[in-house]
C-alpha cells in the first residue's frame, strides 16, 4: 500500500507559497522606492559599503562648507588689503610731495591733514569686521578691534592666523601684527600708524628744523614702502589660497560624483532586471497557490 504523505504536502505549498509573497513583496518595495537595498538584511555588505560610501560623502560636504567659508574670508582680507594699498600709496606720495625744501608752513600743514586722513582710514581697514564676529585682521581671535584706536594704535590680539578645513586648512583670519607692525631701525616694533602720527608731528612743527624733518619723513617713506611689502606679500597668499581652494573644490566634486555613483551601485535597483524579477515572483506565487489549493483538496479517498 503506498502512502499518500499529505501532510508534507500541503506544509511545502504552504512554505512556497509563504517564500514568494516574501519574494514578490521585496520586489514590490524595490519598485517603488527605486532601491536594491532597502533595509541592511537585503544585502549586509552592500548595505555597510553604501554607509561608509555616505560617510565619506557627508565629510567631502563638511570639507566644501568650511572651503566656502574661507574663501569667504580670504576674498574680504584681499579686498581690505587692496584697500589698504590704496591708501599707503597715497600716504606715499603726500610724504614725498612733503619732502620737497620749497612748501610753505600752510603746505606742510595741508599735507598733514592729508596724512591724517590715510592714517584714520588706514585704521578703520585694520579693524573691519568680517561679518562673522571676528576681524578680517584678528589673528587668532579677540573679541575687540584688533588695533586700539584710543592712543597710538596698539596690537591687541594674538600673534597669527585662524584656519579651516579638514585635509587641508586655509586662512580665515589675517595676522594684523604681521602686516601693520614691523621692527623699526632699533629693533622696537612700531605700527604703520606710528610712523604716519611721526611724519604728521613733523609736519605740524613749525619749529624743527628742516635737516630733522627730512630724516624723519624719509624714515617714514621707508616705513610706508615696508608696509606695502608686507601687504603685497599677504595679498598674494591670500591670492594663492583663493586658487587652492578652487582646485580642491573640483576634487571635492569629482570625489561626490564618484561616491554618488558608488552608492548608487550599491543600492539601487535595476529597473529592468527587478521588473523581470517581479513578474518572475508573481507567476511562481501564482503556481505556488495552484498547488496548495489542489494539495488542500486532495484526500486518501481519491486514491482508492
Amino acid at each position: 500500500m503506498t502512502r499518500i504523505p499529505t501532510l508534507y504536502a500541503f506544509e511545502r505549498s504552504l512554505d512556497a507559497m509563504n517564500e514568494r509573497r516574501v519574494a514578490l513583496a521585496r520586489s514590490q518595495m524595490q519598485l517603488s522606492t527605486g532601491r536594491r537595498v532597502n533595509a541592511p538584511g537585503d544585502d549586509p555588505l552592500g548595505a555597510a559599503q553604501a554607509e561608509r560610501a555616505r560617510s565619506q560623502r557627508a565629510r567631502l560636504d563638511i570639507e566644501r562648507r568650511m572651503n566656502d567659508f574661507a574663501r569667504t574670508m580670504l576674498g574680504q582680507a584681499e579686498s581690505a588689503m587692496a584697500g589698504a594699498s590704496d591708501t599707503l600709496q597715497g600716504a606715499r606720495e603726500t610724504l614725498i610731495a612733503a619732502g620737497s625744501g620749497v612748501l610753505a608752513p600752510a603746505d606742510r600743514t595741508m599735507l598733514a591733514h592729508a596724512l591724517r586722513g590715510a592714517r584714520d582710514e588706514l585704521l578703520s581697514i585694520a579693524n573691519r569686521p568680517d561679518g562673522a564676529g571676528g576681524y578680517v585682521f584678528g589673528g587668532q581671535g579677540s573679541a575687540r578691534a584688533p588695533f586700539d584706536a584710543s592712543g597710538t594704535p596698539a596690537w591687541l590680539p594674538h600673534a597669527g592666523e585662524q584656519s579651516t578645513g579638514l585635509d587641508v586648512p586655509f586662512t580665515t583670519s589675517q595676522d594684523g601684527r604681521a602686516v601693520f607692525v614691523d621692527l623699526d631701525g632699533t629693533g622696537t616694533r612700531q605700527s604703520i600708524f606710528q610712523t604716519i602720527d611721526d611724519a604728521i608731528a613733523l609736519l605740524d612743527d613749525a619749529g624743527a628744523p628742516g635737516d630733522a624733518r627730512a630724516a624723519g619723513l624719509d624714515t617714514a617713506l621707508n616705513g610706508v614702502d615696508a608696509a606695502l611689502g608686507r601687504l603685497l606679500l599677504a595679498r598674494t597668499r591670500a591670492g594663492e589660497q583663493m586658487r587652492a581652494i578652487d582646485s580642491r573644490e573640483r576634487l571635492i566634486e569629482s570625489g561626490e560624483i564618484e561616491l554618488s555613483g558608488r552608492i548608487s551601485d550599491l543600492v539601487d535597483a535595476d529597473y529592468a532586471s527587478t521588473i523581470t524579477r517581479h513578474q518572475q515572483n508573481q507567476t511562481a506565487l501564482e503556481a505556488a497557490m495552484i498547488t496548495y489549493a489542489q494539495v488542500a483538496r486532495s484526500s486518501l479517498f481519491q486514491y482508492l
